[in-house]
């Protein structure tokens, strides 16, 4: 690679770094923002006002930001295939498989963390959500959620980064939206589910597809629990359904790794060039700094 075209990849790098971090930095800011407010007194509507506004604040001020420092980075041309119920079914079972895989791996280590630190072990993000009122876990977590984070994490990083090729953008993008998520708890979830929602999006080269997706997982990963009464056959069907569609995935994925179709990119892959920045330098340190943070508090 010449060593024009190598300045101008590192600058395409940066500039989506330095989109995530200013994602997170308008997040921190909007955070304090609402707790000043609220600790004041000055934040009418109650708890549930309060976390919609949390939500919403998260992206949209940032996402139209990033876009706009994005603007001239090229995006590869990506083959358009049809989505069919049977995709949809197929992605979503080998999805609740890894994510129930990867929120095993997160819990456990979350739980040796505390140990090590000699703290009682918590698991913040459910007491978060047995906080929220169903409305709220509705339409943050399972619309704006996904939706948002789909632009960002797919829409804007890996449709950019596909310029590599598909595969590492799914990479890189997938490890990102793992650590963007700040906590033990969710990070190889995330990661996992990033990886197929990037391979989705550029199997079928829609956007929508990626957030049907994520809003299914988190449908049924963080709001049908709480429409299901607390004893019966309900909850054990449900509670069983998890290690049986993981069998499931697992059985689809290795029958379907050959068929996997990714497509190169017309640079090659670097990922010196892809982190080789302060923007994503910044990024990576300040999503380590927030899973910190948690063990701190």
């Amino acid at each position: 690679m010449q060593e024009n075209a190598l300045r101008q990849e590192r600058k395409y790098c940066a500039r989506l770094g330095w989109a995530l971090v200013l994602t997170i930095v308008i997040m921190l800011v909007w955070q304090v923002g609402l707790m000043v407010l609220s600790l004041a007194g000055r934040l009418a509507g109650g708890e549930s006002t309060y976390m919609l506004l949390a939500l919403v604040g998260y992206y949209l001020p940032a996402l139209p930001l990033s876009y706009w420092l994005c603007r001239k980075i090229p995006v590869p041309e990506r083959a358009q295939r049809p989505l069919t119920v049977g995709l949809l079914v197929r992605w979503f079972v080998i999805g609740i498989g890894l994510m129930w895989v990867g929120s095993l791996i997160g819990a456990w280590l979350n739980d040796l963390v505390y140990q090590i630190a000699n703290l009682e072990t918590v698991d913040l993000v459910t007491e978060a959500f047995n906080e929220m009122p169903l409305a709220v876990i509705l339409l943050g977590a399972c619309v704006l959620g996904p939706l948002c984070e789909e632009l960002l994490f797919r829409g804007l990083l890996a449709g950019r980064l596909a310029r590599y090729g598909q595969k590492p953008a799914a990479l890189v993008s997938a490890l990102l939206f793992g650590l963007y998520h700040a906590n033990l708890s969710q990070f190889f979830y995330a990661f996992l589910l990033g990886l197929l929602l990037a391979y989705a999006y550029f199997y079928t080269g829609k956007l929508k597809t990626a957030v049907v997706l994520h809003m299914l997982f988190n449908l049924y990963g963080s709001f049908v629990i709480y429409l299901l009464p607390e004893e019966g056959v309900w909850p054990v069907l449900y509670a069983l359904s998890w290690p049986v569609l993981t069998v499931v995935s697992a059985v689809l994925l290795v029958r379907g790794r050959k068929r996997q179709l990714w497509a190169h990119g017309p640079c090659a892959p670097s990922m010196r060039i892809v982190f080789g920045s302060v923007g994503m330098a910044l990024a990576i340190i300040l999503c380590f700094v927030q899973a910190a943070t948690m063990y701190v508090y």
